[in-house]
């Protein structure tokens, strides 16, 4: 949410900056140098979201736009707002947030679309059209967390599914990485499973890599899965300490 302007912010791109280093000869008056500070451009507006998404995911791989990584983040706020409401907690209750997204398809019988979006640095990101959401918010003493499906062709979110546990209650913490099919791979997937005191299991969907020779992973875990599994792993050790 942008924040609302001030008297003395509004006129911010007005402004001029006057040369410190221009000495003002006897009798003469120098006129300070004015340079305009330049504006900042404003997010492109999407006027018709599904049939810019539909036209995105027409090619397999492309240039990155800003507009889409606008809207991708507009979805994922969304997404955290529900989760403040369903879970009853505010930012001042959990230290840290991590969010990740997986392929997903939002109708059952859907079909979730690919596109490599190509970086100015020559790296690639996978995106896809739909996606399964899910938002940690790590707590002092507990895991609070949401998962809900977005279709980012029009931003609908539903299928929200709340919940949060003890650390102290954590008796079990098992990470699987698998493929989808072992003679013939199309995906790698990262799953974990919490196990609480009182036998409830909570699993987590952590990745759901679609496999492509351009889109390789360099390293066993991403830098977002290690962070996740050292920041719970780390808390749930501490609290049997205590």
């Amino acid at each position: 949410m942008k924040e609302k302007k001030n008297k003395n912010q509004s006129i911010e791109n007005e402004d001029f900056i006057e040369d410190d280093l221009t000495e003002e000869p006897k009798g003469k008056k120098v006129k300070a140098e004015k340079i305009k500070v330049p504006k900042e451009k404003a997010p492109k507006k999407i006027k018709n979201r599904s049939k810019y998404t539909s036209k995105y995911f027409k090619k397999f791989s492309g240039r990155a736009e800003d507009s889409y990584d606008d809207m991708l983040h507009e979805d994922y706020k969304h997404v955290i707002n529900r989760a403040h409401q369903l879970s009853s907690i505010k930012e001042s209750d959990y230290e840290s947030l991590i969010v990740i997204t997986i392929p997903d398809a939002f109708d059952h019988k859907g079909k979730v679309s690919y596109r490599l979006d190509k970086k100015p640095d020559g790296s690639y990101t996978l995106l896809y059209d739909q996606a399964l959401v899910t938002a940690l918010f790590f707590g002092a003493d507990s895991l609070f967390y949401h998962q809900a499906n977005v279709d980012h062709r029009n931003g609908h979110i539903a299928f929200d599914v709340s919940g949060e546990f003890n650390y102290f209650d954590v008796v079990h913490m098992e990470t699987s990485l698998k493929y989808d099919n072992n003679d013939h791979p199309k995906y790698i997937m990262l799953d974990l499973e919490i196990g609480l005191a009182d036998g409830t299991i909570v699993p987590f969907h952590l990745r759901n890599h679609h496999i492509h020779t351009d889109y390789d992973l360099e390293t066993l875990l991403t830098e977002t899965e290690e962070k996740v599994l050292e920041i719970l792993k780390s808390k749930v050790r501490t609290s049997r300490k205590l």
